[in-house]
């Protein structure tokens, strides 16, 4: 078996070929740079990771280690969600399909699609967490124990969505711009919707 079948420019596969070269790792698309050789038995090294339907990468890759910091996120969202009371879990299920449609946006390369949260725009949110007063909140605020658990959770979560953030930067940023701005301004957000719900659980 050869180590990989790469694709002649100009050439086509039909969808059944390219499935099997696939499977048998070996598909290797003309405009598509792999960072990995295939094995002979088409074994995927333990420290590799498909980046995308063409591409192997090791797992330290920069999108890689994005996804992973969207893992995180996700899962932390659920704990909050399994140990607040009824009214928080709407507000906290917008924040996880948001991180989950970026998630998918990012893995599949298509663009983010609109999205809300709690009814409020991207705009609406931002606005919220920067003039706090003007949506009814007596200002802005410091975490203290007073607050209580669920607003320190919230800021919790504010914090590892800034991290995830701070790694799709990383992840994408190409030397002179943000290549996914998309998802770049929909972490902000979140950040900032976190924020908001955390000023909403000090007040109580």
């Amino acid at each position: 078996m050869p180590e990989q079948y790469q694709i002649p420019a100009g050439c086509k596969l039909t969808p059944a070929a390219r499935q099997y070269l696939m499977d048998l790792r070996l598909y290797r698309h003309p405009s598509v740079r792999s960072s990995v050789p295939v094995s002979v038995k088409g074994r995927k090294p333990e420290h590799m990771t498909n980046l995308n339907a063409h591409e192997m990468v090791c797992k330290n890759h920069p999108r890689i280690h994005f996804r992973g910091k969207l893992d995180t996120l996700e899962s932390e969202i659920l704990v909050v969600q399994t140990s607040c009371s009824e009214e928080w879990r709407p507000p906290l299920a917008d924040a996880l399909q948001l991180t989950r449609s970026v998630l998918a946006a990012e893995v599949r390369e298509i663009p983010l699609g609109p999205w809300s949260l709690q009814g409020m725009s991207p705009e609406e949110v931002h606005r919220c967490s920067h003039h706090p007063e003007e949506f009814g909140f007596p200002g802005h605020i410091l975490p203290a124990p007073e607050h209580g658990l669920l607003a320190a959770q919230l800021n919790r979560l504010r914090a590892i969505t800034r991290e995830t953030e701070l790694a799709a930067v990383q992840a994408f940023w190409d030397g002179q711009k943000i290549t996914r701005e998309d998802l770049v301004m929909a972490l902000n957000r979140l950040s900032s919707y976190f924020y908001v719900l955390q000023l909403r659980a000090a007040r109580r």
